[in-house]
């Protein structure tokens, strides 16, 4: 990993971000001005959710650090606090992600909405029933009430 690592972040341009396929693994990097970090996920982890992951660990770790980084000539193991944290933190893609969080959450009130829908025209189809049976019980009734009243008129 540590060679796939350094290759995609050498080929990665300050200010670009990339994905690059490696195995069963997204090899997700981003060179914020110099600063590289990289990321591996399985397929299924959203790669938008994966850079936002990636841009607050190199936000958390300029925080922390400041521009030490500079000095460096070759790999650092001081952020890994950092990316412990981050790791456990972000297993969840929307809680890396408000756009995602926000989408899910739409989602699921668009599933209750059309629950919500189809069960006020299931009870209007009701309500329509129930009308159609008031309608019909309305005719029978006038019809049997004509029937009775000439029946009794014989009988007076």
């Amino acid at each position: 990993l540590n060679f796939v690592s350094r290759t995609i972040v050498k080929r990665t341009q300050p200010g670009q971000r990339q994905t690059v396929e490696h195995q069963e693994y997204l090899c997700h990097a981003f060179n914020k001005e110099g600063l590289a970090a990289i990321t591996f996920a399985d397929k299924t982890y959203p790669r938008r959710s994966a850079f936002c992951v990636i841009n607050k660990v190199l936000d958390d770790y300029v925080e922390k650090f400041g521009q030490s980084w500079r000095n460096h000539t070759s790999d650092s193991n001081e952020g890994n606090l950092i990316l412990e944290a981050a790791l456990k933190e972000y297993q969840d893609p929307s809680k890396a992600d408000n756009l995602l969080r926000v989408q899910k959450e739409l989602d699921e009130t668009k599933i209750v909405l059309h629950k919500t829908i189809d069960s006020v025209l299931a009870r209007g189809e009701k309500l329509d029933n129930l009308v159609a049976k008031s309608s019909d019980l309305s005719v029978a009734s006038q019809m049997f009430y004509r029937t009775a009243r000439k029946q009794n008129q014989c009988c007076k």
